[in-house]
């Protein structure tokens, strides 16, 4: 897959190109909040649903409205490439409900919160016109902690997550372990070496 340019590719934003403005995260405007609730995933099918692992920082962020919905585009460089196509130092943009259109606001939540400048550990799928969604909404995303003199870096599980919903199971199987507490107070490394170890496994290679 091929990265995207800086610009943001004009078929994203068909008829309202001249409204888009740039936001650092989300803001609501009053009556703008959506309550979401989501399944939650496993940490193997988190991984199964996913074409891309990177970590990325959003340098941009734009929103528009589609369909009734505000969505925004983020704008991100690849800090890290870890798993699938997307190379280290390139770029990609990826699409969230909510955002800010001119006087109105929508914030979603379990929506990934993608601020700029702010790293984040994503697991990503393909999305419309060469955007990329965050699999498993806020799941797929685990903000990066910088580095400090007591640890080194290290990923936390987002709180963006809303209400999750648990997923039933056989009652003789043992519970899956969860996306979100799979990775949650590792550091950097090493939970890239484990998505680099189960990379292969559940994408049968």
């Amino acid at each position: 897959m091929r990265a995207m340019s800086s610009r943001v590719p004009r078929s994203l934003f068909p008829a309202v190109a001249a409204s888009m403005v740039a936001v650092a995260g989300f803001a609501v405007a009053p009556g703008g909040a959506e309550a979401s609730v989501s399944i939650a995933v496993s940490w193997d099918e988190l991984l199964q649903a996913s074409a891309e692992a990177v970590i990325a920082t959003p340098i941009d962020a734009r929103s528009v409205w589609e369909a009734g919905r505000i969505y925004t585009y983020s704008h991100v460089r690849v800090d890290r490439a870890i798993a699938g196509p997307l190379p280290p130092g390139g770029e990609a943009w990826v699409r969230t409900m909510g955002g800010i259109v001119g006087d109105t606001g929508q914030r979603v939540e379990g929506e990934p919160l993608l601020g700029l400048g702010q790293a984040s550990l994503l697991f990503l799928q393909p999305g419309p016109n060469g955007s990329f969604h965050v699999t498993a909404r806020a799941q797929g995303q685990f903000p990066v902690v910088a580095a400090s003199d007591q640890r080194p870096a290290y990923v936390v599980r987002s709180e963006a997550v809303g209400a999750l919903v648990p997923r039933q199971s056989p009652s003789s199987s043992s519970p899956a372990l969860l996306a979100r507490e799979a990775l949650h107070g590792r550091s950097v490394d090493d939970a890239v070496h484990e998505i680099v170890s189960a990379w292969s496994r559940t994408h049968g290679r």
